[in-house]
């Protein structure tokens, strides 16, 4: 009876062992399983091509553009333009007034040129001399009076490009003068042509 006794308690002992060690085994299993779903899980979304966002790496920046620009970067840009549009506005203002001076000059001159040119030709007309030479000589005072123009147009536009240098300026100013000089040009040389051609 002592023997079944001391038995019994010796395998009630080993018993309570076995189920410790059972349930400690069960719950690392579990565990471990629960770990491997959680992977497995996480492997399958990003084999799917989703994407993970951190909200706060994902908060709309204020400084950046819907281009990527900064939009410092854009305001300074702006006022950078509207600098140099303010600044071109200065040199016009500076520049017209001589520019239009420079023009009037050059349309009275020719005006009063071939007023000079058309009283030789009735006055060479009534007296019967030769006025073959009249349409010559008034090319050639036109020629003289447009080389003037010219080079007063020339002085204007190198003051111009000066102004666009100094300022640091992007603009062709300066190209934009000479091309309606050379529209005034053209303006001036049709009228000494049809007027000389009614003194042939």
């Amino acid at each position: 009876m002592k023997h079944y006794k001391r038995y019994m308690k010796k395998y009630g002992m080993i018993s309570a062992v076995v189920v410790v060690v059972a349930g400690i085994t069960l719950l690392l299993v579990f565990n471990m399983d629960n770990k491997e779903k959680v992977v497995g899980t996480s492997q399958i979304t990003a084999s799917q091509g989703e994407i993970q966002v951190d909200p706060i790496a994902n908060k709309a920046n204020p400084k950046v553009g819907v281009n990527g620009t900064p939009t410092s970067n854009k305001e300074a840009e702006n006022q950078q333009a509207k600098k140099q549009e303010e600044l071109l506005e200065e040199i016009q203002k500076m520049v017209d007034p001589e520019w239009d001076k420079v023009n009037q000059v050059a349309d009275k001159r020719l005006s009063e040129l071939m007023t000079q040119a058309q009283e030789e030709y009735k006055a060479k007309k009534e007296r019967n001399l030769d006025i073959s030479r009249i349409n010559g000589k008034y090319q050639a005072i036109y020629n003289d009076y447009e080389e003037d123009t010219k080079t007063m147009v020339d002085k204007i536009i190198s003051n111009i490009q000066k102004e666009v240098v100094e300022n640091n300026l992007n603009s062709n100013i300066g190209n934009d003068y000479l091309q309606l000089y050379r529209i005034e040009k053209e303006k001036r040389i049709e009228k000494v042509s049809n007027e000389l051609k009614k003194l042939s």
